[in-house]
């Protein structure tokens, strides 16, 4: 006999279509979430996306081509997210079990929707199903250890991860997700009871079957199947729905960031005399002189503190942590989900204090640690720009400029003594004729 299992088995059509309709209504909610996060997005300025899309086939994938390759390294192939111990290793087994348990979903439902057109084009069946069964057990058992290492993370509270109470709610809600997806599956295989190869190929639903339901009948199997199948439902369609709302909202700002942050990170752009002519300003006073990118970026954020880490201003005890700054512009944005008068959206003063500002060195080791290319120097600069722009600079930075206005250099030496720090080194031999 042909291994395979019905989607649906067990489901009755009523039961089936509610499924449905509550599938719906948590796209709508996840719609919905994700637009009121892209029109905080779309308040800053424009990047130019209309250009990204114009041209030959060839121009656009010219221009997109580097994004995907950030997307496919970075993204998928979580290159900056490596090296860290036990965060990069829970990170990676809850993201590979993550995005293979979506793939064997979404290839399911195909297969349920193919199979109503034509029962020829029903695919879930023989080695094909046998494959599939065996990877997403084994990827369900990566993703619940995953969780696990993250629970043991956050009970541990490094000081540079951010904590947030939703956090607690995000992990349970991924442990109930993979435990239920496995008590689903051993109570269907205790009903069903395949046989040979249709059985063995789903082990951890085989030994939760054999091992914790040995003795029920098949009616309490049958009724165990449809409650716990509805549990599993409830909490993946709530999770689709929280995705906007909750911090897994980096699940898609993280890869638009990867795709749009400038190829070259760390480098500060130039003023332009016509945009200043245009806007009467330079640099950043209000939030929505940002980039349409840079206020994306702030979304992208999960504050995992590895700028923290890296920052040495933070590490000399100065009154800067970069993870701050991005989650207090985040702060900012926010506000402007209901209409804030041109100039009411400050980011100066009691959000980021000039001490912050001054305090950073433009080293962009935080921005070079970054796993989704998040730029808090570039941030910075922005807002410094404009604090130089209103004639508020003060301090060291002040007393360096007016020394290089009077004196060419920052230490307000003699000319004659310019070339002094050279002395009692070693000069290397004048060239040959």
């Amino acid at each position: 006999m042909t291994p395979t299992r019905e989607t649906f088995g067990n489901i009755s059509d009523g039961s089936r279509w509610v499924f449905y309709g509550l599938a719906v209504a948590a796209t709508a909610l996840f719609a919905w979430g994700l637009h009121r996060r892209v029109a905080l997005w779309r308040q800053g300025r424009p990047i130019g996306l209309r250009a990204l899309l114009s041209g030959s086939w060839r121009e656009r994938i010219s221009r997109w081509r580097p994004g995907a390759r950030r997307i496919a390294i970075e993204g998928l192939g979580q290159e900056r997210v490596r090296g860290r111990g036990l965060a990069s290793g829970a990170h990676g087994l809850l993201f590979s079990g993550f995005m293979v348990l979506l793939l064997g979903t979404t290839l399911l439902e195909v297969d349920h929707l193919a199979g109503m057109v034509s029962s020829n084009l029903h695919f879930h069946q023989g080695l094909y199903y046998r494959v599939y069964e065996t990877t997403l057990d084994l990827f369900g058992v990566l993703f619940l250890a995953g969780c696990l290492l993250f629970l043991f993370r956050r009970v541990r509270r490094p000081p540079s991860v951010g904590h947030r109470a939703s956090d607690w709610g995000v992990l349970a809600a991924f442990l109930a997700i993979g435990v239920t997806g496995f008590l689903v599956e051993g109570l269907r295989i205790g009903w069903q009871r395949p046989e040979g190869v249709g059985a063995t190929c789903s082990p951890v639903g085989l030994w939760i079957s054999t091992t914790f339901l040995h003795g029920w009948g098949e009616g309490e199997l049958r009724r165990g199947h449809v409650v716990l199948w509805w549990v599993h439902s409830l909490l993946v369609l709530g999770f689709i729905a929280a995705i906007p709302h909750t911090r897994l909202l980096h699940f898609i700002a993280g890869p638009l960031n990867l795709a749009l942050a400038p190829a070259t990170l760390g480098v500060l752009p130039p003023v332009r005399m016509e945009e200043v002519e245009a806007t009467g300003r330079v640099g950043v006073g209000d939030v929505r002189h940002f980039t349409q990118q840079q206020l994306l970026s702030l979304d992208a954020c999960v504050e995992c503190g590895r700028c923290e880490e890296a920052c040495p201003a933070f590490a000399t005890a100065k009154p800067l942590s970069p993870k701050k700054v991005v989650q207090d512009l985040r702060g900012v944005m926010e506000s402007l989900a209901t209409p804030v008068p041109e100039g009411e959206a400050g980011v100066h003063g009691a959000v980021v204090g000039a001490e912050t500002l001054w305090a950073c060195t433009a080293c962009s080791a935080c921005t070079r640690v970054c796993p989704v290319r998040v730029d808090p120097v570039g941030l910075i600069l922005e807002l410094r720009r404009h604090l130089v722009a209103e004639g508020t600079l003060s301090g060291t930075a002040a007393v360096a400029l007016r020394r290089m206005q009077s004196s060419s250099n920052p230490w307000g030496l003699p000319p004659g003594e310019r070339g002094a720090w050279i002395e009692g080194l070693s000069k290397p031999p004048a060239p040959s004729a």
